[in-house]
């Protein structure tokens, strides 16, 4: 019995799916065609393969070539058989700071204690240093300049400069001895190659005498005419605090001197709290002392 009803639930549903399917008539050339079209663009022949379904192509991502760093300059120590100038490896300022200090450094190594400390100066000075570069030079030339020997010990191989310091007659007396130190520190710090006299001039007094007396500060070449930088001015206050006014205004006079020249760095700016005579000796290099000296003596503009 159940086998019977088998029978009958699959013939009935066979009936049902194909009661209307014609098994006799011929489906037709088109009709086939269709199908054997449908059929062979779904699946791929080996006789046909242009009719496979086409399989979007996966984008390839082009091989990047990869980055190569371009070499270091390659560090040349120059030829130690012959004494350096005090222009030495201005040659090698386009190269920048960093290869300038890995100079300093490789010749420090090599015993050239002197050449080390040009390649320092000429961080300061031609290099284009940035903050922490600066920072770290003027360091190294403050280490160094103490283990070494003025640059010039030749009196007659300095260059002549005049200190010039203007005030009222009340406080010329009390300032002339403290501006005839400083022009010997700045010879110091110019590492002999300045010989710098204090010339102080006594002009009027102010009105009040409650107010701070000011002090004019410039430097010039020696003799009337002679070419003169800017002037600086400040006011005496303390007499503590006096000797070390007069050296900031100093640094200030001689690094906006030599800032005019574009073409090189200009003197770092002191920082707060730094000695100002530090500032002079371990800012400003050698160099650039001859290069100041030197231009406060070119022969003076005529007048048209």
């Amino acid at each position: 019995m159940v086998l019977l009803l088998s029978f009958a639930v699959v013939g009935g549903v066979w009936w049902y799916g194909t009661r209307k399917a014609d098994f006799l008539t011929s489906p037709g050339d088109a009709k086939l065609a269709a199908n054997r079209v449908r059929v062979e663009s779904a699946l791929p022949q080996a006789d046909h393969p242009d009719n496979a379904v086409a399989v979007p192509a996966v984008a390839v991502e082009p091989a990047t070539a990869p980055v190569v760093d371009e070499p270091k300059p390659a560090i040349v120590l120059g030829d130690f058989s012959t004494p350096p100038t005090l222009q030495e490896y201005v040659e090698f300022a386009p190269k920048g700071a960093a290869h300038l200090m890995e100079l300093a450094v490789l010749l420090e190594t090599e015993g050239e204690t002197q050449r080390a400390l040009l390649a320092w100066e000429r961080v300061l000075d031609t290099g284009k240093a940035d903050e922490g570069q600066t920072s770290t030079a003027i360091a190294a030339v403050k280490r160094l300049r103490s283990t070494l020997p003025a640059w010039n010990t030749d009196r007659t191989k300095t260059i002549a400069v005049t200190l010039h310091a203007g005030t009222g007659k009340k406080n010329a007396k009390a300032l002339t001895p403290i501006v005839e130190e400083t022009a010997r520190e700045l010879e110091r710090a110019s590492a002999g190659i300045l010989k710098v006299t204090a010339t102080v001039t006594a002009g009027r007094d102010t009105l009040s005498a409650k107010a701070p007396a000011p002090v004019a500060l410039w430097l010039t070449g020696p003799g009337k005419g002679a070419v003169s930088t800017p002037v600086r001015s400040f006011t005496m206050g303390s007499q503590k605090t006096l000797h070390e006014d007069l050296l900031k205004t100093v640094f200030l006079l001689v690094s906006g001197y030599l800032a005019q020249d574009a073409s090189q760095s200009p003197p770092a700016a002191m920082t707060a709290g730094a000695k100002p005579l530090d500032a002079l000796t371990h800012q400003i290099t050698r160099l650039k002392w001859r290069e100041l000296g030197t231009s406060l003596n070119r022969p003076p503009k005529k007048d048209d």
